[in-house]
C-alpha cells in the first residue's frame, strides 16, 4: 500500500508540473500574438519600417486541444491506474487475509501435532517403563531358574561322582573276586593235573605190575608143565 501511494504522489506531481508548463506556454503564445515589434530606422527618404510578428490562432487552438486531450488521457490513465491499484490492494488484502487464515490453521495444526507428539511421547515412555519392568522381572526369573539349574547340575555332578566312585569300588571288588576265582580255578586245575599225573603213573605202574605178574604166572605154568 505504501509503495502504491508513493507512485500516486509522483504521478500527481508530474501531471501538475505538466499542466503548469502548458499554461505558461499558452500564455506566452497569446502574449506573442498581441505584441508587435516595431523597428525604427533611417535611410532613403526617412521612411518607417514596421516588423510585425503574427501567431496563427488555429495552431494555438490545436495546441490547446492537444494539451487538453493529453490531460484527459493522463487523467483517464491515472483513474485506470488508481482503479487497478485499488483492485491490487483489495486482492492483496484478500491474499493477506487468506494467508493469515492459512497461518492460523497451520499454527492450530502445529499445536495439535505438538500435543499429539507429547501424548505419544508420554505413552511411549509409559510403554518403555512397562517393558523395562517386564524385562527386569524376566531377568529375575531367569536368574532364579539359572540358580536352580546350576544347583541341579552341581547335584547331578555330585551324584555322578558318587556313582562313579561306587562303580569303581564295585569293579575293584568284582576284579578281586574274578582274580580269586581265576587263581582258585588255576590251583584246582593244577591239583587235578597233578592228581591225574599221579593216577596215570599209578595206573602205569599197576599195568606194569599186572603184566609182570601175568608173565610170571605164565612162566610158572610153563615151568610146571
Amino acid at each position: 500500500m505504501g509503495k502504491a501511494t508513493e507512485q500516486n504522489d509522483k504521478l500527481n506531481r508530474a501531471v501538475i508540473v505538466s499542466v503548469v508548463l502548458h499554461i505558461i506556454l499558452i500564455a506566452l503564445l497569446i502574449w506573442g500574438s498581441l505584441t508587435q515589434t516595431t523597428e525604427m530606422g533611417g535611410g532613403g527618404a526617412g521612411g518607417e519600417v514596421i516588423d510585425a510578428v503574427m501567431v496563427d490562432p488555429g495552431a494555438v487552438t490545436e495546441q490547446y486541444n492537444r494539451q487538453q486531450q493529453q490531460q484527459t488521457d493522463a487523467k483517464r490513465a491515472e483513474q485506470q491506474r488508481q482503479k487497478k491499484a485499488e483492485q491490487q490492494a483489495e486482492e492483496l488484502q484478500q491474499k493477506q487475509a487468506a494467508e493469515q487464515q492459512r497461518l492460523k490453521e497451520l499454527e492450530k495444526e502445529r499445536l495439535q501435532a505438538q500435543e499429539d507428539a507429547k501424548l505419544a511421547a508420554e505413552e511411549q515412555k509409559k510403554q518403555v517403563a512397562e517393558q523395562q519392568k517386564q524385562i527386569a522381572e524376566q531377568q529375575k526369573q531367569a536368574a532364579e531358574q539359572q540358580k536352580i539349574a546350576a544347583a541341579a547340575v552341581a547335584k547331578a555332578k555330585e551324584e555322578q561322582k558318587q556313582a562313579e566312585t561306587a562303580a569303581a569300588q564295585a569293579k575293584a571288588e568284582a576284579d578281586k573276586i574274578v582274580k580269586a576265582q581265576a587263581e582258585a580255578q588255576k590251583k584246582a586245575e593244577a591239583e587235578a593235573k597233578k592228581e591225574a599225573a599221579v593216577a596215570a603213573a599209578a595206573k602205569k605202574q599197576a599195568d606194569a605190575d599186572a603184566k609182570k605178574a601175568v608173565e610170571v604166572a605164565e612162566k610158572a605154568a610153563a615151568d610146571a608143565a
